[in-house]
């Protein structure tokens, strides 16, 4: 059976595309601003084009267009490794969605996780902010051309249509066990600002017993959470550069 040498290439670009496509749908650069579903799909095969541009096809791809059927395992292969890809980018936005959580359970906004009277569902006032945040320093600490690196990376250390030997089966849980941590850096300021805040309060309330705690540490606290936040998030770009980059190795895409 003669086959078109063009064909396994173009076979070897649909399965990067299947590995970019679980891979990209985890990005916040896609899923946050409500990309049209046909610009996500030109994005991802004109992405799989030019990653693959220079390679040569596999050696298995010639037995792949000769029998589609065998293509069954080698696209399961290319799911779970998009999976593993985009694991080690959301390590770190959840990371800053739990540190909003922490931050929240703190200043008191764990309350809207409840109940919220104006929209009348739950929310997390600071986790969703944090959610917002991480988005943009994604876009403008240059993460998304690591990230993209990493995809070309990827063809290296996890050849088509293979799946994954994992040597150290952890590697991957200890990887995403490293966003508690990481979140835990992210809010220990404000967690730390905010508990010398109680225990001025504490003292407060113990010297003036007619002043009411209540009404005024939930201010107070805002306003500390809010003034801390502003100088620790200076810091968060080169954090979360680095966040990315252990992530990345600890899952071993990077």
């Amino acid at each position: 059976m003669n086959i078109d040498p063009f064909v396994p290439w173009l076979i070897c670009v649909a399965l990067l595309t299947v590995r970019l496509t679980v891979a990209l749908a985890l990005s916040p650069a896609i899923t946050a601003f409500g990309v049209p579903g046909s610009v996500r799909v030109a994005l991802t095969v004109a992405l799989a084009g030019l990653t693959y541009a220079d390679r040569t096809p596999t050696a298995d791809a010639a037995a792949w267009a000769a029998e589609p059927s065998l293509l069954i395992m080698p696209v399961m292969a290319e799911v779970f490794i998009g999976a593993l890809l985009g694991l080690a980018l959301q390590v770190v936005l959840a990371a800053l969605a739990l540190a909003g959580r922490l931050m929240d359970v703190q200043i008191g906004f764990a309350i809207g996780s409840v109940f919220d009277p104006v929209s009348g569902v739950g929310s997390n006032v600071l986790g969703s902010m944090m959610g917002l945040l991480g988005v943009t320093l994604f876009m403008a600490g240059d993460v998304h051309l690591q990230f993209a690196g990493w995809l070309a990376q990827s063809l290296d250390v996890f050849p088509l249509g293979r799946f994954v030997t994992l040597n150290e089966p952890l590697r991957p849980l200890l990887g995403a066990g490293f966003l508690f941590t990481l979140g835990l850096t992210f809010a220990a300021p404000v967690v730390a600002a905010l508990l010398l805040t109680d225990l001025a309060v504490g003292v407060a309330s113990r010297n003036m017993p007619q002043l009411n705690v209540l009404l005024l540490a939930t201010p107070v606290k805002v306003i500390v959470a809010y003034t801390v936040l502003i100088f620790a998030v200076r810091g968060w770009g080169s954090l979360i550069g680095e966040g990315f980059r252990r992530a990345a190795e600890d899952l071993g895409v990077a």
